[in-house]
């Protein structure tokens, strides 16, 4: 249901996206009607994530619901568990990864949005779930990503 008031997304509904080996589920984008942020339910698989990156201009919060995803920033490593919550600031380095051996899931909701929102629907469109390290960094970088390492 959408409308100028409410958009609910059902469980399970959203546009899909394999990005890195992770699922992404869109809830509302920056290109609904109002929203100023991408929210996104992520599953991650055992043993994945993005290398070490930054972005020029969108901050992330990660809600950990299932299993523990492990934050790095050059500070160190933090673990979120379910029910955990975990801001990423615009500019500051950081990865992400499930180092368990169940999924892991989160509620991670991005602002402003727009350029993630648009890396997320190029590289799935170019690369249909492959990682082919020079497209995902050239593309990345177009939309004021930059990996630290090699995706």
């Amino acid at each position: 249901m959408r409308s100028a008031d409410a958009i609910l997304v059902p469980a399970g509904a959203g546009l899909r996206h394999n990005i890195l080996e992770t699922t992404h589920i869109t809830k509302v984008s920056p290109q609904d009607d109002k929203a100023a942020f991408l929210a996104l339910e992520i599953t991650m698989p055992p043993r994945s994530g993005p290398p070490m990156h930054r972005h020029a201009v969108d901050s992330e919060f990660f809600y950990v619901l299932e299993g523990e995803i492990t934050f790095a920033t050059p500070g160190g490593e933090i673990k979120g568990g379910a029910g955990d919550f975990v801001y990423l600031p615009a500019g500051g380095a950081h990865a992400f990864s499930n180092q368990g051996e169940i999924p892991a899931k989160a509620l991670v909701v991005v602002s402003p949005g727009v350029a993630a929102y648009d890396f997320f629907n190029e590289i799935d469109e170019r690369l249909k779930g492959e990682i082919v390290p020079d497209v995902v960094g050239e593309t990345a970088a177009r939309h004021g990503i930059a990996f630290l390492q090699p995706a």
